[in-house]
């Protein structure tokens, strides 16, 4: 009964649905339903899965329409009319027992957001809630509101159970909600309903481009107070003292004290079992790096919803460098902010120069990743291959930022692009070395190569090598408990990959796959650059936790990079990577803790204030460093993301707490604070003179 009266509830619901309703914009991809409600953001609606587990093993979507198959038979065909996503299952099993689809909601919610499911609401929690499960009843109707008043809504199957749950629980900053639908095979066929509101118009940003709802210490007030920043900076800075170095940033007479070589070039050397970066001139060198040292993250997309700022302006204006490269679609209030500061238009080169002053003053020494060079300020930096998707490197659907090393276009391709560009900086003793790409996920191969079709050259090739093995396909057959006529049948069709045997092959494989890519971008480098380190592709940690993996990557590469959030050090895990690789040296390429309760930003790893993200960061780059083969870090960002999200992902970007420097261009002084005390003795911690610093915090201690 409890379901029925749920269900008449939904329908009373549609029948006074108001008029402004409008149907999101929904379109298939690999991954899912796409839903775009506008200023709203977009959303991922997840194709459905099974309890117990099917695998999905093939995707083919075009526009409205998807076909997904699974393992052991299943298939769920996924239709799109103007507000509903129709999906109709063939071959399910006896033993499915439910049904699921899936979405994720942005963090930025939590700024003032609401949910109801069926006749229970209430607003996403701005700190982590505990216990995470926001919600979980019976219920077919879901909406989701933002703080400006615009919402979006779902009417799912009869008989629907729902769960909305904060997923920072689990250190990812998300809500995530899913419907379960009980298995009923003469309800193989449904749809779910889906609309958005998107008039309300609600005031969300001040002029400075901060939150208006949200009151911190460090929130800019006026114009007055921001102009008054600029003699109370020269103050500041004038009272840090630091400690002396050499031209580049080493530590003097270091090189000749552990007998260090001069090259002229960054390099790394082993000396009693430890790793050192070595600098041009010979001295040790620890790579203390910030990202994003150019406007990036600060922008923010602003089409669509101009009317939640109290101040935007035009971009024929005195504002115009605040808009990225021309573009009127994307606006830094940071870059606005220091217009109104300094009364000069933005310039990357007095930008650069104005934050390179800074960021030494703090004792950082270098130039991080996402960045382009200054020419006019001798600072060391890395660089990126050009082996960017944006250049024109296809990747792999499903496998992050991975590209094919059998396609021979896309290999001509990357070997094009670095003839053209590294040649102009190998010669360049500031760079420190060249990242390959960031964040690529090879742990997501071994899942979408089998479901690839023939048009991808690493499928032929899977095909091929199993065809080499088995030679007949009755043997393959046998041993993937397959039913193929035929290995040529193999290549347009997605592989169910069940059995032990298929696993060992498919990892196999994957290995071949990996060789070939480090082998082939490893020689088109140093083709080009023979000077410069090959430090890798800014691995994540689902990523690097693969044994396979980091053997081949330890043959091709000279240091490790691995994006490491975290909050305790796992040194025994960066321990067992290192072996993995062979002995490289490993560089901790991006992390960061955020404090949205006094930053009016919201998301990230979350401390409870600014002093605690420099306790935090002390506690990480010193247990690093003290490990010995660990030679550098990189903190992410130089400036916070813009309030209303960076600009590539319009309406759902991160908005996090990530800056030495708020969108005001005020310091977080209570946090810089802190990491001066690692900065400026990092060191006598790398000659043994005084112990790490550890954190006695639960969260950081490991108790």
């Amino acid at each position: 009964m409890r379901y029925i009266a749920d269900s008449m509830k939904s329908l009373l619901l549609l029948l006074f649905v108001p008029s402004f309703l409008s149907a999101a914009e929904l379109k298939t991809t690999n991954n899912g339903v796409e839903i775009a409600a506008g200023s709203l953001g977009s959303f991922l609606l997840m194709y459905p899965e099974f309890e117990p587990a099917h695998k999905i093993i093939e995707v083919k979507a075009s526009g409205t329409q998807a076909s997904v198959k699974y393992e052991g038979g299943p298939q769920c065909d996924v239709s799109l009319a103007k507000d509903e996503v129709g999906v109709s299952f063939r071959g399910v099993s006896a033993d499915v027992k439910s049904w699921k689809m899936t979405t994720l909601i942005d963090i930025g919610f939590a700024k003032g957001g609401s949910w109801q499911i069926a006749d229970k609401n209430g607003v996403f929690p701005a700190e982590k809630a505990s216990p995470p499960h926001i919600a979980s009843l019976n219920g077919t109707t879901f909406l989701v509101k933002n703080a400006q008043g615009q919402s979006l809504s779902f009417l799912t199957p009869d008989y629907a159970f729902q769960q909305l749950t904060d997923n920072r629980e689990w250190n990812w900053a998300v809500y995530h909600w899913q419907f379960i639908v009980p298995w009923m095979a003469d309800r193989a066929a449904t749809k779910i309903k889906v609309t958005s509101d998107l008039a309300s118009v609600t005031k969300l940003i001040d002029p400075f481009g901060q939150s208006l709802k949200d009151a911190f210490p460090n929130k800019l007030k006026s114009l007055e107070e921001l102009k008054a920043d600029v003699e109370a900076d020269k103050a500041y800075y004038a009272g840090i003292e630091t400690p002396k170095l050499d031209r580049i940033g080493g530590l003097p007479g270091s090189g000749e004290a552990l007998g260090l070589k001069k090259t002229g070039f960054f390099h790394v050397e082993q000396k009693s079992g430890k790793s050192w970066l070595v600098d041009p001139d010979g001295n040790a060198f620890f790579h203390l790096g910030v990202c994003g040292f150019a406007p990036n993250d600060d922008y923010t997309y602003v089409k669509g919803r101009e009317g939640i700022y109290e101040w935007l302006p035009k971009l024929d204006s005195e504002y115009a460098s605040a808009f990225r490269e021309g573009n009127s679609d994307h606006f830094s209030f940071y870059i606005a902010n220091t217009i109104k500061k300094f009364g000069t238009a933005y310039d990357f080169e007095a930008h650069a120069a104005r934050m390179i002053e800074r960021v030494k003053k703090w004792g950082f020494n270098s130039i991080g990743a996402f960045s382009p060079v200054p020419e006019k300020a001798a600072f060391p930096y890395v660089a990126h291959l050009p082996t960017n998707e944006w250049e024109g490197v296809p990747r792999i659907p499903g496998a992050h930022e991975v590209w094919d090393p059998f396609d021979a276009a896309t290999t001509a391709k990357i070997a094009e692009d670095i003839a053209r560009e590294v040649p102009a900086r190998a010669n360049d003793p500031l760079l420190i070395g060249w990242f390959i790409v960031n964040e690529p996920r090879f742990d997501e191969l071994p899942r979408v190569i089998p479901s690839l079709d023939g048009k991808h050259a690493c499928k032929r090739k899977l095909v091929a090598a199993l065809k080499a093995k088995y030679s007949t396909v009755e043997a393959f057959n046998t041993a993937w408990q397959a039913k193929a006529a035929s290995f040529d049948e193999l290549i347009g069709s997605g592989l169910a990959v069940t059995t032990d045997t298929a696993k060992a092959d498919v990892k196999a494989f994957v290995g071949v796959f990996l060789e070939t890519y480090f082998t082939q971008i490893e020689k088109v480098f140093r083709q080009h650059d023979a000077n410069h380190l090959l430090i890798g592709s800014r691995l994540q940690p689902i990523t690097i936790e693969d044994e396979q993996l980091c053997r081949i990557m330890g043959q091709h590469l000279d240091v490790v990079s691995y994006n490491y959030y975290t909050f305790g050090v796992d040194t025994a895990a960066l321990k067992r990577y290192h072996e993995w690789t062979g002995g490289k040296p490993m560089m901790l390429s991006e992390f960061f803790w955020a404090s949205p309760k006094d930053s009016g930003l919201i998301g990230g790893r979350e401390v409870s204030s600014q002093q605690e993200r420099g306790l935090a960061y002390r506690n990480y780059v010193e247990q690093s460093a003290s490990l010995g083969f660990v030679i550098g870090i990189e903190w992410f960002t130089l400036v916070d993301q813009a309030t209303t999200g960076r600009w590539f992902s319009q309406y759902n970007g991160e908005s996090y707490n990530t800056g030495l420097l708020s969108v005001a261009d005020r310091l977080w002084k209570d946090m810089l604070a802190e990491m001066m005390k690692t900065n400026h003795g990092i060191y006598d911690l790398l000659l043994g003179k005084r112990p790490p610093f550890a954190w006695d915090d639960a969260r950081f201690s490991g108790k």
